[in-house]
């Protein structure tokens, strides 16, 4: 998958600065607001920053992309602190990575208040196809999963981009199905059907 580049994720990589102010600094005051439940305001930001909505809006792209980045870059501390204690090796590391990870995200306060205040947008931002992060969360899969089948013995049964996706939109399932489709499901429930993703037995 790929999403638009902007001057803020090439800044995230350390490909460029702009100036004395930097995207990096809109997307801290961002962290910051939406961390605190706060509603993102570009005209807010920018005037904060000092610049106007009109250079916020290069470098971000565009609100939605914004928030993507914001939400992102708190998933991805989770993510790090995850890969440093997860265990096994092949399918069952993935499946301990996605385990965990799912058990941090289901107690952040501040994405469900996020999700609770515009429940159809925030399901935009963080599912649909045209999504930075869930496109970023299907790499991360699929890097696990070839990571594990370099090191290890492990053929993933099907393609490790089809497989990479499935196993985000169970973990999405998951995290949002009461407000997807009403239904709620067990972290073992979830759990398991990535296992039977991975390895083809529970």
């Amino acid at each position: 998958m790929q999403t638009k580049i902007t001057p803020l994720s090439r800044a995230l990589a350390g490909e460029n600065r702009v100036g004395s102010v930097t995207p990096i600094a809109a997307l801290q005051i961002g962290r910051k607001r939406w961390f605190e439940g706060e509603k993102i305001n570009m005209g807010s930001i920018a005037q904060e920053l000092g610049v106007n909505r009109a250079t916020l809006f290069r470098w971000v792209g565009s609100r939605d992309l914004f928030i993507g980045e914001i939400i992102w870059s708190f998933y991805q501390e989770l993510i790090d602190s995850t890969l440093e204690t997860s265990t096994g090796e092949g399918p069952e590391y993935v499946v301990s990575v996605c385990e965990q990870l799912l058990r941090k995200v289901i107690h952040s306060e501040a994405l469900y208040r996020f999700i609770r205040q515009d429940p159809e947008y925030a399901i935009r931002i963080l599912t649909s196809k045209t999504s930075l992060f869930q496109a970023r969360s299907v790499d991360t899969i699929r890097a696990l999963i070839l990571e594990q089948s370099r090191k290890t013995r492990w053929s993933p049964p099907i393609d490790p981009d089809d497989l990479a996706f499935l196993v985000v939109r169970v973990g999405e399932s998951f995290l949002y199905g009461d407000v997807i489709s009403g239904q709620k499901t067990e972290i073992a429930q979830t759990t398991t059907a990535v296992r039977l993703l991975l390895s083809g037995h529970a």
